[in-house]
């Protein structure tokens, strides 16, 4: 779930007031979200059927519905609605008997931080679990196709356990002569081997099961015995596999070629490379990708990427190609001389190569590390007479149940090879992830914000606003933008919420404000009577010099105060109702107008206009959103519409990105329309809006 997804949330609690201050903090914390008070069962039960919500939170001693209920009501529906409880009691009681009930955790009432990271794991958490049931009914599928496959294949494929067939499909049987597959089924495997080759079949199989990934081979020949008591040669190709969720061997039969090449021999002169003999690039990741699907919880292994120091400069142009690859065969030699028993060498490029481990630590696999490191610098390398002295720098990635593929392991290991490679310090190093992208946005942000204001490099987009209602009124909604030195778009409402934190937010608005009016009076210049509608942020409602300021700027650039409308987040109003109160007063004095954007996602939004009543109001962009993306009911946003033209305000719909919902907004009277299906934001005032006429 992106973290400006608005938030599904349940909220049963005795005190309303409580409810409206959690729904305040998640906003203030940039967690929009769309609440429900719920005081009774039924009440429950018709919102779980009718949606889909994202999280419960509940106090522990609520009476109107406890928790208890509730949690029983959310299991016996099937719904996947995480609840955390909040309590006044101290100490680990409480939490002990929070999670008894099945609450997903239990926290302080006043503890907000620990609340908004708990609210953030259990939404990753319910993403991650709908993940889950995608990915397993997908794997349902796959699995039915692969059967499928298996049943009609050409190939001879059967599969083992114990010493006996668990499957064995069509090809398999006909290969031994055998008119039905079903007569295979849980036959001893030595049943039909010669008993010449028993004992080396045998020997085989018992080789392969300890070792597993790390035997020495994966193919054997041997002299079959038919259902006729007659003898063919047979090659197998030996896997681990699973069948039936059963862990066990496949085998992959084939008849032995003509040619007298066995498939075996075949394949050990495609996984080797022809310079060092040693495994080569593609049998190092097909073999790692076995050892990470047969890894077992627990187990750690890792990836060694060594690669020789300014190779083509030290060795290629002193010695030559031919020179080269002796050099390189001879590093082979040394590597394959400090291997371990069990471990994996192959020559993965040109001057690299991988070393996959045994069962190890990070910290064994950093010293093996080091002293290959150490080998190298101390060996000399002797070709036609001339030496050479070598250094390489090593990368370590380690393998265990969270690795993903062998791409990814040795995309780790060669960035890591690359750190020590630039490192004056070490040889060698273990792949440590990089700060995630949020985490760098969120270490370097204000300091954008601050040059941003300091150098004029944010910069204004503007979206028109539709009227459905033939109005000759031309709006656009002011939209901030600011780019980090990469040239990457930060999320407004990251920085927006960062600069008012720090204390920016008033610098931040004026700068929008000064610039909207320099723009406007520019574009209306050319004749025509666009207005603009410019958000503030809650330190711009709170500011009293913000009026008389508005007063000489409006003055300064000969610009009719009507002609700019100043929104704000319901929430914002709502959290400041007095200093809301005052600025719409105020604007209204002015000349001005007051617009409140978000509208409708308090449990009480209509409260708030008793108080503010701002003559524009924008509804909040989920209810487009769920009627558009998840097919939900219209009836929530037409009743919140009809309440709002019934108060005679003038109504704002965004986020209309497709034409299926506009036949509903018409119907429901809505005044202006606004969203990407109409038209992106773009940095001019430039849409014909005698088209929509």
């Amino acid at each position: 779930m992106n973290p400006n997804d608005t938030i599904r949330l349940l909220i049963l609690n005795d005190s309303q007031a409580e409810a409206e201050r959690l729904i305040s903090m998640l906003h203030n914390a940039g967690r929009p979200n769309r609440a429900q008070h719920v005081t009774a069962e039924d009440s429950l039960i018709k919102l779980l059927e009718e949606q889909a919500w994202d999280l419960a939170i509940a106090h522990d001693n609520t009476e109107n519905l406890s928790p208890a209920k509730a949690i029983q009501t959310i299991r016996r529906l099937n719904k996947d609605v995480p609840m955390l409880l909040l309590t006044d009691e101290e100490g680990s009681l409480p939490i002990v008997e929070g999670l008894k009930l099945g609450a997903h955790d239990v926290i302080r009432l006043d503890e907000d931080q620990h609340l908004l990271m708990a609210i953030n794991r259990e939404i990753i958490n319910r993403q991650q679990r709908q993940d889950k049931r995608i990915a397993e009914r997908r794997f349902r599928e796959s699995e039915r196709r692969a059967q499928s496959l298996l049943d009609s294949s050409r190939d001879a494929i059967a599969y083992v356990q114990d010493g006996l067939y668990l499957y064995a499909n069509e090809s398999f049987a006909e290969l031994f002569g055998y008119d039905d597959k079903d007569d295979i089924d849980c036959m001893p495997i030595m049943d039909m081997v010669a008993d010449s080759d028993q004992k080396k079949l045998k020997e085989f199989l018992k080789n392969f099961t300890l070792k597993g990934v790390d035997s020495e081979s994966t193919q054997l020949t041997f002299q079959g015995l038919r259902q006729d008591g007659k003898t063919a040669e047979i090659s197998l190709d030996v896997a681990h596999a699973t069948y039936d969720e059963e862990p066990c061997i496949q085998f992959l039969a084939r008849a032995t070629r003509n040619d007298g090449v066995s498939a075996q021999e075949l394949e050990a002169v495609k996984s080797k490379d022809v310079v060092t003999g040693l495994y080569n690039r593609s049998f190092m990741l097909s073999h790692t990708d076995k050892v990470i699907d047969n890894l077992a919880d627990g187990q750690s292994r890792a990836l060694l990427y060594i690669d020789i120091n300014d190779f083509a400069d030290t060795v290629q142009s002193r010695l030559g190609v031919s020179g080269a690859d002796a050099a390189l065969d001879d590093l082979s030699r040394l590597f394959d001389s400090q291997l371990k028993e069990g471990e994996t060498l192959a020559r993965f490029g040109d001057t690299s190569f991988t070393l996959l481990t045994t069962q190890t630590t990070a910290k064994d696999a950093v010293k093996h590390a080091d002293e290959l490191c150490h080998k190298v610098a101390e060996h000399i390398v002797e070709v036609n007479s001339k030496t050479l002295q070598l250094t390489a720098s090593i990368g370590v990635s380690i393998i265990n149940e969270n690795s993903v593929s062998a791409e990814t392991v040795i995309e780790q290991a060669i960035d890591a090879m690359e750190k020590a490679r630039a490192s004056e310090e070490a040889s060698a190093l273990l792949y440590e992830p990089p700060m995630s992208d949020e985490e760098k946005e969120e270490k370097d942000i204000l300091s954008e914000v601050q040059n941003a204001l300091d150098n004029d490099l944010f910069r204004l987009m503007f979206q028109p606003i539709i009227s459905l209602r033939g109005s000759d009124d031309e709006y656009y909604e002011v939209l901030l933008r600011l780019a980090n030195e990469k040239g990457e778009e930060v999320s407004p409402t990251r920085f927006l919420e960062s600069a008012a934190e720090a204390g920016l937010g008033t610098k931040v608005d004026r700068w929008v404000i000064l610039e909207s009016i320099k723009m406007l009076a520019e574009h209306r210049a050319q004749g025509s009577n666009t207005k603009l509608i410019v958000n503030l942020n809650r330190a711009s409602i709170c500011d009293d010099s913000l009026l008389p300021w508005l007063g000489v700027a409006f003055k300064a650039a000969k610009l009719p105060t009507d002609a700019i409308v100043f929104q704000a987040p319901e929430i914002d109003v709502t959290n400041h109702l007095n200093a809301a109160k005052a600025l719409n007063n105020g604007l209204k004095k002015l000349g001005s107008a007051f617009a409140i954007s978000s509208f409708g996602c308090s449990l009480n939004p209509f409260n708030t206009l008793k108080h503010v009543d701002a003559p524009i109001v924008k509804v909040d962009g989920s209810f487009t959103q769920d009627i558009q993306s998840k097919s939900e009911s219209p009836e929530a946003l037409t009743q919140l519409l009809q309440e709002l033209h019934e108060g005679e305000k003038i109504t704002i719909v965004p986020y209309v990105e497709n034409a299926s919902v506009l036949s509903t907004l018409w119907q429901a009277g809505v005044h202006y329309i606004q969203g990407h299906y109409l038209q992106e934001p773009s940095e001019s005032m430039s849409y014909d809006f005698n088209m929509e006429g």
